[in-house]
């Protein structure tokens, strides 16, 4: 599957979010298949929120260098 670009990711997380929102309307007198469904797709939620993470992470700059190793540092006298 190819990997969608970080706005579309938002997009289908919080599309999805809407009609999640919309699912729980009347949720006193959900039956439970009602119930069912709205656990569900919050389950769902929960896949789209990580998959924003993920993009967000994966386009976000970050350190990209190597870490010095702290026995370098104590070797060459800079502790």
């Amino acid at each position: 599957m190819e990997k969608l670009l970080l706005s579309e990711n938002v997009k289908r997380f919080m599309d999805y979010a809407v009609d999640t929102l919309k699912s729980m309307d009347g949720a006193p007198s959900h039956d439970e298949q009602e119930k069912a469904e709205v656990l569900n797709r919050i389950s769902m939620l929960k896949d789209y929120l990580n998959d924003v993470e993920q993009s967000y992470i994966e386009n976000s700059p970050g350190d990209r260098s190597e870490p010095v190793d702290p026995g370098y540092i104590a070797e060459v006298g800079h502790s």
